[in-house]
């Protein structure tokens, strides 16, 4: 789950995210949209965008850990 960047925010499915330097990371949302990257380990990354469908869509996560997916 994620969010449109829209008036009204959808969900939207996902299972991996894209950091600045590339490097995919397996992820998902807990009920508050709130970003966790899905590995066992301590980790700190820079998103930049979502797969989302097989595409990678633009991403930014917000100061709350919130993900912000562009759907345009």
């Amino acid at each position: 789950m994620g969010w449109f960047t829209r008036d009204e925010p959808e969900e939207v499915v996902f299972e991996e995210v894209v950091d600045t330097d590339g490097q995919i990371w397996p992820a998902f949302t807990d009920d508050d949209g709130v970003l966790w990257i899905d590995v066992d380990y301590d980790v700190e990354v820079t998103i930049n965008g979502a797969i989302v469908d097989g595409q990678i869509r633009g991403a930014e996560v917000d100061g709350d850990g919130r993900i912000w997916i562009n759907y345009d």
